[in-house]
């Protein structure tokens, strides 16, 4: 049987103290209760489980536990010493990619190494100091040949009060459903991406009328790049100006970001929302908490034993990349040729993993009351209605582990993509 936590929120406990008839409320029984929490993936071969011990203001982190692992009943892991580091991509400036490297971890984190698979029951039992809590959940089953394609559209974004063109991946994915029992999904959005810039630094010109090639030559043995150009000046004479450039590259690149995609009014995915309604003077009413499929959760209601086609906009950093870079030209680089200037701006790479995921019915209505919760206005609603339950699996404590199957399809959006150029002759600066 599932058990609840409440929480209590600040603004209850003002509207309790504010009563003519002061009450004074126990909130003993709130601390020292163990947190256990837990994202399990199938098929990982590392997974972390939290121990934290509840108290009135911050949960503490509990670092002298014993976490036993059970996969179809037998004991498979014990750890009773918490995780001394992890291994997180670390982004270092101009290096692509990221490179690995073990970090602290937060503490309270215990790593367990044992894989488990589609249908096996794990149970996770936590001690410490005469205290026990437990969990026990059966792993989803995996999502059979999903299917997924994408196209490159710009859509009318607002951005600092203004209507923006953002470029995006607009995905049509085919899920077909898993059982003809109630079955729960999660679809996440991860991306690597990055971008390389390119400048031509001015190190200044010669003119070289005689000697041309000895001066290039010269110029090349300090490293420039030289670009002699010949040209009638005003007078009608034949003229020979070198330049003297210097190519500069910046690069950019992160690993593993989590994306917030747009779902639109797609029917599976905005499922149960509600939108904020209107009082008679046109205001609105802030009653009514503004509710959004914030952590991207839905069921198979609408396509129970069939197949769902879902539509999603999955967004990038890069604003437009249709829309041409502009290089503003000045001082002496004005008989350069545009073809050659062009070689400057933004090449980009960009890959999507969307993350099919089947998960738990625990964990599914869970991330739902964190949609409600993380809503606007919720601390209003909480105070008038009483705070929000959220579902528990744990035994003896309180906190989720939640179990999750997915099926990961990658998709290769820029591959070393050149923005388009136009050369302004016209501005002082080179950028």
């Amino acid at each position: 049987m599932k058990t609840l936590i409440y929480t209590i929120s600040a603004a209850a406990i003002v509207l309790c103290g504010a009563c003519q008839n002061d009450i004074d409320a126990d909130f003993s029984d709130m601390s020292g209760v163990l947190s256990i929490n837990a994202f399990l993936y199938t098929e990982h071969d590392t997974n972390f489980v939290y121990v934290s011990e509840t108290a009135l203001n911050n949960p503490q982190p509990v670092n002298n536990a014993t976490v036993e692992m059970r996969v179809n009943g037998t004991l498979v892991e014990t750890v009773d010493k918490v995780t001394p580091t992890i291994k997180r991509k670390v982004y270092r400036y101009g290096e692509n990619p990221a490179e690995t490297k073990n970090t602290p971890a937060h503490n309270g984190a215990y790593r367990l190494t044992t894989r488990f698979s589609e249908g096996d029951v794990v149970r996770i039992d936590v001690y410490s100091n005469g205290r026990h809590a437990w969990a026990e959940e059966t792993a989803p089953r995996k999502i059979q040949n999903p299917k997924a394609d994408f196209k490159l559209a710009n859509h009318p974004t607002n951005q600092y009060i203004e209507l923006t063109e953002i470029t995006f991946a607009d995905f049509t994915i085919n899920l077909p459903d898993i059982s003809p029992e109630n079955d729960y999904y999660r679809i996440s959005a991860f991306a690597d991406y990055g971008y390389r810039q390119t400048v031509w630094a001015d190190y200044g010109y010669y003119y070289a009328s005689e000697n041309t090639d000895s001066i290039c030559e010269a110029l090349r043995q300090k490293g420039m790049e030289v670009v002699p150009v010949e040209f009638t000046d005003d007078d009608g004479n034949e003229e020979v100006v070198v330049y003297c450039l210097y190519k500069n590259e910046d690069n950019y690149w992160s690993s593993a970001v989590g994306i917030n995609y747009e779902y639109g009014n797609d029917p599976i995915l905005s499922e149960g929302e509600m939108t904020k309604s209107l009082t008679e003077d046109g205001d609105t009413d802030i009653l009514i908490s503004d509710i959004k499929n914030k952590h991207k959760v839905f069921t198979d209601h609408f396509f129970n034993n069939s197949a769902a086609e879902i539509q999603i906009s999955v967004g990038q950093p890069f604003g437009n990349v249709f829309y041409p870079e502009t290089l503003y030209v000045g001082g002496g680089l004005e008989r350069l040729s545009d073809e050659y200037l062009k070689m400057s701006g933004h090449t980009y790479n960009m890959k999507i993993r969307l993350s099919l995921e089947s998960i738990s019915e625990n964990q599914f209505y869970y991330l739902k009351a964190l949609n409600v919760v993380e809503s606007e206005n919720y601390e209003d609603m909480a105070m008038l209605s009483g705070a929000m339950k959220i579902p528990s699996n744990v035994n003896g404590g309180s906190g989720n582990i939640c179990i999750t199957t997915n099926t990961v399809l990658e998709f290769t959006v820029f591959d070393n993509y050149d923005c388009p150029r136009i050369i302004d002759h016209n501005s002082l600066v080179y950028y």
